[in-house]
């Protein structure tokens, strides 16, 4: 299939000629509108893409042969006309080939395998410890993969492509993991490992960014253009899109607003700071809280299990139960947490505010503690009309936004590079 990104090398002189039109290219770009109107308007006719598209019939028809003979578009049946001849229906073909979602997390790998319309085939999910280091847990994410390929219905093409969502900062055009604390790596080149393995294209980002498009496609954030989400987990991320755009910054680091200080003399980060957004807001965070109260000695139902153990589920069936210590650690997650949205909504202005991971997805008393926070800090004009609402993909939003870096890449014209 020619529906490729055309892309200069990174060591390419920033002031070479540009890519010149010619009738390849124009056809190209003409090819991804008809197959990017099929998957986002299914079913449709030949004649609807002529009309939403201004291509002629002739042109879109030949396109949509071409599709249907490399098989990513099929025929459906026949439509409704008042007038003429019935037109024939298409759509994206689900079994074309497949595409895995990838969360690389500090304590776990989430994938998800889907078809080329976004339909989830299989789901999984492995332990991994961090003190295991570096190889050891990219071959563990690399079997996986491998192994959810090998494990779904064949389809024409096979797998065509993993997205993944790491925590850390990544340049997002290399897939350089440049640091990830809560992990302890650097400069890992994640991207070029996984493609030289796998053989398949490979796109790597940010998990904050990641899952922010997943919601951004399938998730709480569809057709909203100006949004923020965090993942908020053992760490603490943002993902930033504007005007329907991810935000990646300069270098592509933009978003790590969990280690902006929010505390000067809190608790240490893992980055080496103190007091960071995501040593007061984070599940570690919260959890450190309880520990702490079960160290002075407080009342708790929590006091018999482990320290190393103490998961987010057992905080929220505490608090329901109507401890004390579980409900005060998680009105004051939900504080710092709102302290730090009430900064974002005042610098960003969006629409709306998507929570994820697991601390957004607990317990809504989080969040309703968070929006207090918003209400009192942020300013009126800026908050009055921002939603705050939990991620409505849960646990998946970032594997979901890896299969939505793989579709994204599939469905986009040609680029042009300067």
């Amino acid at each position: 299939m020619n529906i490729k990104n055309l892309r200069q090398s990174e060591g390419n002189n920033r002031h070479s000629w540009p890519i010149t039109g010619n009738q390849g290219l124009v056809k190209d770009l003409n090819k991804a509108i008809v197959f990017n109107m099929i998957w986002r308007s299914a079913p449709t006719s030949r004649a609807d893409i002529s009309r939403a598209s201004g291509l002629n019939r002739t042109t879109v028809s030949s396109l949509v042969n071409e599709l249907i003979a490399e098989g990513y578009v099929i025929e459906v049946g026949v439509g409704e006309s008042a007038l003429g001849r019935k037109p024939i229906m298409l759509q994206s073909n689900p079994d074309a080939g497949i595409i895995i979602g990838v969360e690389l997390a500090v304590n776990c790998i989430r994938l998800i395998a889907s078809d080329i319309m976004a339909n989830v085939i299989s789901r999984s999910e492995l332990a991994i410890d961090p003190a295991d280091g570096v190889d050891t847990i990219v071959e563990t994410m690399l079997r996986a993969i491998k192994s959810m390929a090998a494990s779904v219905p064949s389809t024409l093409w096979g797998l065509i492509g993993v997205g993944v969502g790491v925590p850390g900062l990544v340049r997002s055009s290399s897939g350089l993991l440049a640091f990830a604390p809560n992990l302890k790596w650097r400069n890992v080149p994640l991207k070029d490992i996984m493609v030289e393995r796998l053989g398949v294209p490979v796109f790597v980002d940010n998990e904050a960014n990641v899952g922010a498009m997943g919601e951004r496609w399938f998730g709480a954030g569809v057709d909203v253009q100006n949004m923020v989400y965090l993942s908020v987990g053992i760490g603490l991320g943002v993902g930033i899109v504007i005007n329907g755009e991810l935000y990646h910054g300069s270098a592509g680091y933009a978003g790590e607003m969990g280690h902006f200080t929010i505390q000067p003399d809190g608790p240490e980060c893992g980055c080496g700071n103190r007091g960071c957004w995501e040593a007061l807001a984070s599940e570690s965070a919260t959890i450190a809280r309880v520990i702490q109260a079960i160290e002075e000695g407080r009342p708790t139902i929590l006091a018999g299990r482990e320290k190393h153990k103490l998961t987010m589920d057992e905080l929220v069936n505490a608090c329901a139960s109507g401890d004390e210590v579980a409900r005060k650690a998680l009105v004051d997650t939900g504080m710092y947490l709102g302290i730090g949205i009430a900064g974002l909504i005042n610098t960003f202005n969006p629409d709306l505010v998507i929570v994820g991971s697991t601390v957004g997805c607990c317990s809504r008393l989080v969040l309703d503690e968070a929006e207090k926070e918003i209400r009192a800090r942020g300013l009126t004009q800026l908050t009055k009309e921002v939603q705050v609402v939990q991620a409505s993909l849960g646990p998946d939003s970032c594997a979901m936004g890896g299969i939505s870096l793989v579709l994204n890449d599939l469905l986009s014209p040609p680029k042009i590079a300067l």
